[in-house]
């Protein structure tokens, strides 16, 4: 499929054009012509409403010549189906922007996904390296099982760790939970807030009255 751009040049969207899709969308080709198509509808909107009134103005004058008349009535038609043609190069630009914005889209999802696989890969790795890095005692495996005082260590990570995962998967799970817990918060905040604005305001109508006597 082939598509004339504005340097005069024809540009080839094959299912398979992977570097000329990247090239258009690197270049911003598109939204550039339709800006510029844009512009030019407009102009040329602006004649077709503005020429037929200068034709009947002028065709009420007797000395106007009636080819010249009909060299207004050809331009007007002229600019009614260039007016058609641009709107319907527009739309064509429109569809073909669509079409890259959705090829873009797709590649960026299919390296979402190579990345969201290679963090399955990893993270078991991850995981295990972080668990028997701590510098706690009692971790299974390890020499730091010598030290009777120390032996309790890594299970009161983990039960901590197990607690906050415990609270997480609350918070997912229930959300109107998270909700009400956040709706508490905010009203606690704000009666705070509402108690220190009230202390304020009377100790500034106290130095105020004070000021009065004076």
């Amino acid at each position: 499929m082939q598509y004339k751009v504005s340097d005069g040049k024809c540009i080839h969207l094959a299912p398979g054009g992977h570097f000329m899709r990247k090239l258009l969308l690197d270049g911003r080709r598109f939204p550039k012509m339709h800006l510029d198509l844009q512009r030019l509808l407009q102009v040329v909107s602006h004649g077709e409403q503005v020429f037929p009134r200068v034709k009947d103005r002028c065709a009420s004058k007797s000395w106007f010549a009636t080819e010249d008349i009909a060299a207004l009535e050809d331009l007007i038609g002229r600019l009614r189906r260039l007016k058609e043609n641009l709107g319907f190069i527009t739309n064509r630009v429109t569809t073909l922007q669509a079409s890259l914005d959705s090829w873009q889209s797709e590649q960026i999802n299919k390296s979402l996904y190579y990345l969201s696989f290679l963090s399955i890969v990893f993270l078991p790795l991850s995981i295990v390296t972080g668990v028997f890095g701590m510098n706690v005692g009692g971790v299974p495996w390890t020499e730091q099982n010598k030290n009777p005082a120390n032996l309790d260590g890594f299970a009161n990570v983990m039960l901590i760790c197990a607690v906050i995962l415990l609270l997480l998967l609350l918070c997912f799970l229930f959300p109107s939970l998270y909700s009400h817990v956040s709706a508490w918060r905010t009203r606690r905040e704000l009666t705070r807030s509402g108690s220190q604005n009230k202390r304020h305001l009377k100790l500034f109508k106290g130095h105020r009255e004070g000021y009065m006597r004076l």
